[in-house]
């Protein structure tokens, strides 16, 4: 019964310490919204109390205070060499999350594309982020291997998709613009624009670019866009010579391998521009805070120069400038 009694603390402490387990499996299990918002607190708060009453009900037993140093000695030596073991990855995993979580790049349900994976993002944890791959699967990324990754993030408010496809010397570049341009409205993109990317030894490269509104849709449009592209050209008789074609028609010594002539009108050198504005629109905007900048800079230099009704026009170039770049980087960070 005196043995029994020695004990006691260390019973309570051990049936305190699952009691308190319990209470807080059974609370953050209760509240949805608790394990939502905070999906590690609890592993890391259950590893706290159990830790917390491994060290107290050593303390509390009745064995003598040198053997209870030595056996806490070793589970300090044993906790420490874990730590210094585990800490350099998952440090820099938290830290990477953080400095995710501060440039935010990219949040929840964005497009995102890092190394071979794609798919959207659904969770952005300390130490990892959660995507879903097309095929449903999720994938959890360390943020370690993100900040280290170039990551392509799909805007929200649209995005260019594009597709390759090699047409031989004989057809017209205007048909082949034309026929690339009409796969692109009939899948509803907008601002379509063809670039002729290289001459082959056996075709022309062109590549078409749409954009698509719906950025969520990325990949079923993309489908659908060389399908489009396939039934457009079988409709006009052209010949994609994509990947590779060995041409070894025979053709009489008097014949040149050229394409009929055409009479479409050429797009005039806005329309051309018209492309690059679409496409570059952030960093023209950031082009423009950049050149309102050096102007505020240039004014000020000239602002001690000035005389007195020089200086009141100065001021207010200034003030105006400073209002503008305020205004515009305002607008900047609050674009998705």
């Amino acid at each position: 019964m005196n043995v029994l009694g020695s004990y006691t603390s260390t019973i309570l402490v051990v049936f305190a310490t699952i009691i308190l387990v319990t209470v807080i499996h059974f609370l953050f299990k209760k509240t949805v919204e608790s394990s939502k918002r905070w999906p590690y607190q609890r592993q890391f708060l259950v590893f706290l109390i159990v830790l917390v009453g491994l060290f107290l009900s050593i303390a509390f037993l009745p064995i003598h205070n040198d053997v209870k140093n030595q056996i806490l000695s070793v589970l300090g030596i044993l906790l420490s060499a874990i730590i210094a073991l585990s800490s350099t990855t998952l440090v820099s995993n938290a830290m990477a999350g953080l400095m995710l979580r501060v440039t935010g790049e990219f949040r929840g349900g964005d497009f995102i594309e890092v190394g071979s994976w794609v798919g959207r993002v659904t969770d952005l944890a300390i130490f990892h982020t959660e995507i879903q791959l097309i095929n449903r699967d999720v994938v959890s990324l360390p943020n370690l291997f993100l900040v280290q990754q170039s990551v392509h993030v799909t805007r929200r408010d649209g995005t260019f998709i594009n597709l390759a496809v090699s047409i031989g010397y004989t057809v017209s570049r205007t048909e082949v613009e034309e026929a690339l341009l009409e796969a692109s409205n009939r899948c509803g993109l907008t601002d379509g624009f063809v670039f002729i990317e290289a001459f082959l030894d056996h075709a022309v490269s062109y590549r078409l670019y749409g954009l698509l509104k719906e950025s969520g849709e990325r990949l079923s449009k993309l489908s659908e866009l060389h399908k489009t592209v396939l039934d457009v050209f079988y409709e006009r008789r052209i010949e994609i010579a994509s990947p590779f074609l060995n041409d070894r028609r025979e053709l009489d010594k008097d014949s040149t391998y050229l394409p009929k002539a055409s009479a479409k009108k050429e797009k005039s050198a806005k329309e051309a521009i018209a492309a690059e504005k679409v496409a570059f629109d952030k960093a023209d905007e950031a082009q423009s805070i950049e050149d309102l900048k050096q102007q505020l800079e240039k004014s000020t230099k000239k602002l001690g120069e000035a005389s007195k009704t020089a200086k009141e026009k100065l001021e207010k170039q200034i003030e105006g400038l400073q209002a503008e770049i305020t205004k515009r980087e305002a607008k900047k960070n609050e674009e998705p």
